[in-house]
């Protein structure tokens, strides 16, 4: 066997940065890794250049793709967050690589090179690979989520412009019709029809075009036959067969078109002058019966009535001893379903820690399939997730500290917490936390009940979209940074509460970062007890108009606005028997209010010098009243951490995650093992 010419040798040390990298699908799940497809830009520029001084014959063509690589078109953004923010120029950046990455494997897949091709693609020593076909899809897809949710025009994006973001990129006619394909692929016509027309109307502008103008046509020309423009459909046709006239299916679609119109006659070719407009209705989704609901609120479309309004406000929840020197804010945001939002209460070094733990865990997230058993992705769920637990860092173990001092609730029993991701139009279709089957095990190896509760942590301030929206009580909590909503997803007679059916907004621009931790019932015995009834708890606004005010100062101006935090005391109204507030410490706190007759009274009889203790001495009486009043109920020490018990190897791995679809949306079952 004659060894190749001097010239070819393969030089094993020039080629092995191509094991360092592969080409990892999904990146449109997560926009974590987008911007660092930038990095992966120029490692991919480095191994092309490698690789051309082993193959002069490919010299030329090769080196055209690295300067592509290279050039300002992939390094557009390069300090600049806008290829993050703008999903255009997202998309744009992806199918890019994916295109010219395609033609440089061609190019070199010879000899001894399909070794080092397979391996580059099938090894990975970071999270961050090349992108494919599957990333493509999966970020046009989300290009069409958000055109529908917030009812983007399709001249506006192919023009880069997207209400409330910088505009980006203008597409080419091929990017447009490569949308047009994969909507296609997926027998989406309502959005093939949009983007094949607008790929048309470009390419014909197009000094050098960018795609093949029948290939616009032909798919121009189905998708408005599937939805119902059959003269439309034939005009098309025709125009294809003038411009090339030995395409292979132009003339048996002329005749099924013209079949379709007159089946007895001929028919004459469609002026389109005279035609009427096409139609193109977008196809109703059965899965989604909340679909207009849901995409209503996204836009928020809805406002909260007056009535609503004035019983919604704020106070400093000052109920630990911790509390009383770091107050937590605490908005409600609805009454039934409880629905509040605590702010402030992330920090940015917390994030960072948080998200740089979470990085190299992330995976897509997957649901269970109800036929068949198995795991797998899901359209109504695009994002990736990550699992934490608290012995990873001593800022995940704070965090779930501070959830405990939040929401009164026993940390025990919580699953770990989740870190999510959204990527491109990322979302999360209407679902339930909680199992709504009372005869449902889906919980079974946690052994801990059923998910008591919700804490939602928003980690990122997406620029527009990905906020969180409940449908039943048209309800839109915006997604803010360093803050977190709360929610009980079970009534106090332990039933499921439906009325928390909630989804989370497709991410319009930005990034998306969230985590969240599911609280059980399990150890909440004392926390928030029972009830015989649904309705036999404690009603934070029916005490409030009793005038058992325990954290607001109506006389406020600013109270009478929602926007003040109230007095000293905060104590969250929990339910049950441990929140009722007796005849007698009503008197006591009634007549502790600083706007009270008896107060008033006393102060005037007071002298200026013991005005700064009588506050005091007021405040101490009311605590001391109160724990008396309070004496047998108080609230169980917390656990020691020694205490616990060990649960760790007894549940399921964090990526066993089983969701199935309801009547009323899905359910969340993506179970997390509990804190150890």
């Amino acid at each position: 066997m004659k060894s190749p010419p001097r010239s070819t040798t393969f030089k094993w040390w020039l080629i092995m940065p191509l094991i360092v990298a592969r080409c990892v699908a999904e990146l449109f799940t997560s926009m974590a890794y987008i911007d660092s497809l930038l990095d992966s830009s120029r490692e991919v520029a480095r191994i092309i250049d490698a690789y051309v001084a082993n193959d002069e014959r490919r010299i030329v063509e090769l080196k055209r793709l690295s300067q592509l690589y290279k050039s300002e078109k992939l390094e557009m953004a390069r300090g600049n967050e806008n290829i993050i923010t703008n999903p255009l120029d997202s998309f744009v950046l992806v199918k890019r690589m994916a295109d010219n990455w395609r033609q440089a494997e061609q190019l070199m897949r010879y000899n001894a090179v399909d070794g080092i091709i397979q391996n580059y693609t099938g090894k990975s020593k970071g999270p961050v690979g090349l992108p494919n076909d599957e990333d493509v899809t999966g970020m046009a897809v989300g290009l069409m989520r958000l055109q529908d949710v917030y009812k983007l025009n399709t001249y506006d994006m192919a023009e880069g412009r997207i209400k409330g973001v910088n505009d980006g990129h203008k597409l080419t006619a091929d990017e447009c019709l490569e949308i047009a394909r994969i909507a296609y692929g997926k027998q989406d016509f309502y959005h093939t029809l949009m983007w094949a027309q607008e790929a048309l109307e470009r390419l014909r502008k197009e000094e050098e075009p960018t795609a093949d103008e029948t290939d616009a046509l032909e798919y121009l020309a189905y998708a408005m036959y599937k939805q119902g423009n059959v003269e439309w459909a034939l005009h098309y046709t025709l125009q294809l067969k003038r411009l090339d006239p030995k395409h292979p299916r132009v003339e048996g679609n002329i005749k099924f078109y013209q079949d379709a119109l007159n089946p007895e006659g001929v028919v004459q070719e469609p002026d389109p002058k005279v035609l009427s407009r096409p139609r193109n209705r977008r196809p109703v989704d059965l899965g989604i019966p909340e679909r207009d609901t849901y995409e209503a609120l996204c836009r928020n479309e809805f406002e909260i009535k007056e009535k609503d309004r004035s019983k919604l406000y704020c106070y400093y929840k000052t109920n630990r001893p911790f509390l009383r020197l770091a107050p937590i804010k605490v908005e409600v945001m609805h009454w039934k379903p409880k629905i509040v939002y605590f702010r402030q209460v992330m920090s940015d070094e917390e994030i960072a820690v948080i998200k740089e733990l979470a990085m190299p865990i992330l995976k897509r997230a997957t649901v269970h399939n109800a036929a068949t058993g198995q795991l797998e992705t899901a359209a109504y769920r695009i994002s990736k997730s990550a699992w934490l637990k608290d012995l990873d860092h001593p800022v995940v173990k704070r965090v779930c500290e501070r959830i405990d001092m939040m929401t009164d609730l026993s940390m025990d029993t919580a699953e770990l917490l989740q870190i999510a991701n959204y990527g491109i139009g990322g979302h999360y279709d209407p679902h339930f936390d909680m199992s709504t089957n009372t005869n449902d095990y889906a919980f079974e190896s946690l052994n801990a009940g059923n998910r008591i509760a919700t804490v939602l942590f928003y980690m990122s301030q997406p620029e527009a979209g990905g906020g969180t929206v409940f449908t039943t009580h048209k309800i839109t909590v915006t997604a803010s940074k360093h803050d977190a909503a709360f929610w009980f997803n079970v009534l106090h007679n332990g039933e499921p509460d439906t009325s928390t059916l909630h989804a989370a907004c497709p991410v319009l621009a930005g990034t998306k970062w969230v985590a969240n931790k599911w609280i059980h019932e399990r150890g909440q015995e004392f926390r928030r007890p029972c009830a015989l009834k649904q309705d036999d708890y404690y009603d934070e606004q029916t005490e409030m108009n009793r005038g058992r005010k325990l954290w607001t100062k109506p006389e406020s101006s600013a109270a009478r606005q929602g926007e003040t935090f109230g007095n000293s005391d905060g104590r969250r109204g929990c339910p049950g028997m441990l929140a009722r507030v007796s005849t007698g410490e009503t008197q006591v706190l009634r007549a502790a209010s600083w706007s009270s007759p008896f107060v008033k009274n006393l102060m005037r009889r007071t002298s200026s010098k013991a005005t700064g203790f009588l506050p005091w001495l007021l405040d101490l009486s009311v605590r001391i009243s109160r724990e008396s009043f309070r004496r047998g109920y108080r609230l169980p020490p917390l656990h020691d951490d020694k205490k616990r018990p060990n649960l760790v190897g007894q549940l399921p791995r964090p990526e066993a995650l089983p969701v199935g679809p309801v009547s009323a949306g899905h359910v969340d079952l993506a179970i997390g093992s509990l804190r150890p």
